[in-house]
C-alpha cells in the first residue's frame, strides 16, 4: 500500500508510542514477573509485585495487549495477562535469548534521541538521564544488549568472513585479539570456528566481569585470556595473528580511531591482519540508511563519535601504517567489514 506524504509524516511522528511502551515493559521487567507467575496476574496483581501504580500498569498491560506482546482474558478488574508464546524467550529477562537488556539500552537512547534538538543547537550531546534502573544497571544492559545482538549476529558474520576468505589467514593457531570484546560473543565464535585458535579478550572491566561468566567452567575456558584495560590509555597486549574491532569505531572520531588503528597494529606480528566491523557508509553518508540513523545516535549519545565511509576508514588504517586495505564484506549494515594487513 501506497501512502501519502502527510500519512508517512504522521506514521513516523507517532512511533515514540510504541517504543515508549516497550521501553516501560523492558524497564520494569514485567515479562520476566507475570512468567515467574505462571504466566498469569492480574493489573493489581503486577503493580503490587512491581510496587507501581494500578491505573498505571492496567493502561499499560491493555496496551500491550492490543499490540499483541500480551494475552488478556477476562474483563474489568479480573482481567488476567499472560505474554504471548512466541515471546516468551525474548520477554523473560532469565532466558538465554532474552531481548530485555538490548530494549532497556535502547530505552536509555530514546531519552537522549528526545533531546536531538538541543543536541543539534549547540552542537554537543546533552547530558545523559539514568533510567529508573540507575546508572550501574544501564551500563550492564549496554553490555548485555550488546551480547544479544551479537548472538544473533555472529553466524551470519562467520559466514560472511569465511566467503570473504578473511579467515584464511589463519595459520596453525592462530592467536586472536578480541579489542572491546565485552562479553566475548565473537571470541567464541572465532575459537569455534578455527579449533586451534587462542583468544584474548581486551576490555574495561565492566565488559570482562561479563566474559568470566560467559567462559569460566566452559570448554573454551583454557582458550580464553581476559585482560582488564582502556586502549585508550594503555598499549594493547602483543603478539598476535589477527585483531578484531567490532562496532568501536563509531565511538570514536577519526584521530582517536587512528590512534586504536596504531595500537592494533602494535598488537600484531608482521603479515597480522586487523578487521574492523562496522557500518560503511557511501561516499554520500546517504546509504545505508540505517547507517545514517546511526549517526544521529552516535552525535547524541558520544562527544565524538561519526559513521565513516569506506575512504575514510582506509586513509585512517593507511596513515596509522596499515597495508593491503579491503572493504572485504560489503553489506548495508553494521556487519559490513574492512581489512588491513600489517607489513611483513
Amino acid at each position: 500500500m501506497i501512502i501519502g506524504p502527510f500519512e508517512r509524516l504522521q506514521r513516523e511522528m507517532w512511533g515514540y508510542r510504541q517504543a515508549s511502551i516497550l521501553a516501560a515493559l523492558a524497564e520494569l521487567d514485567l515479562g520476566t514477573v507475570i512468567l515467574e507467575n505462571n504466566n498469569s496476574l492480574s493489573a493489581a496483581e503486577l503493580a503490587d509485585r512491581c510496587s507501581c501504580d494500578w491505573r498505571g500498569v492496567a493502561v499499560l498491560l491493555n496496551a500491550l495487549s492490543a499490540m499483541g506482546y500480551l494475552l488478556k482474558s477476562g474483563t474489568g478488574d479480573a482481567a488476567r495477562y499472560a505474554v504471548a508464546e512466541e515471546y516468551q524467550p525474548f520477554l523473560d529477562s532469565r532466558h538465554p535469548q532474552t531481548f530485555i537488556p538490548m530494549m532497556r539500552h535502547m530505552a536509555c537512547g530514546q531519552r537522549t534521541w528526545a533531546r536531538l534538538t538541543w543536541s543539534v543547537r549547540d552542537g554537543r550531546s546533552q547530558e545523559r538521564q539514568d533510567s529508573i534502573l540507575g546508572a550501574e544497571q544501564d551500563r550492564t544492559s549496554f553490555i548485555m544488549g550488546m551480547h544479544s545482538i551479537a548472538s544473533g549476529l555472529a553466524d551470519s558474520v562467520m559466514d560472511s568472513l569465511r566467503g570473504a576468505k578473511i579467515l584464511a589467514f589463519a595459520k596453525q593457531n592462530p592467536r586472536i585479539l578480541d579489542i572491546g570484546g565485552a562479553s566475548g560473543t565473537y571470541t567464541a565464535a572465532f575459537l569455534k570456528e578455527l579449533p586451534g585458535s587462542s583468544a584474548t579478550i581486551f576490555d574495561l572491566p565492566d565488559g570482562i566481569a561479563q566474559a568470566k561468566k560467559r567462559f569460566t567452567g566452559s570448554e573454551m575456558e583454557a582458550r580464553v585470556t581476559l585482560v582488564e584495560g582502556d586502549f585508550t590509555k594503555v598499549p594493547l597486549p602483543l603478539g598476535f595473528d589477527f585483531a578484531w574491532i567490532s562496532a568501536i569505531i563509531h565511538q570514536m572520531n577519526r584521530s582517536e580511531s587512528r590512534m586504536l588503528y596504531a595500537k592494533a597494529l602494535d598488537a600484531l606480528n608482521p603479515g597480522g591482519m586487523v578487521a574492523v566491523r562496522d557500518f560503511v557508509m557511501s561516499e554520500d553518508r546517504l546509504s545505508p540508511v540505517e547507517g545514517a540513523l546511526f549517526g544521529i545516535n552516535m552525535f547524541v549519545n558520544t562527544p565524538n563519535g561519526m559513521v565513516y565511509t569506506y575512504g575514510e576508514i582506509k586513509e585512517d588504517l593507511e596513515l596509522a601504517g596499515f597495508v593491503e586495505v579491503t572493504h572485504a564484506v560489503d553489506v548495508p549494515s553494521m556487519a559490513a567489514v574492512v581489512t588491513a594487513k600489517k607489513r611483513q
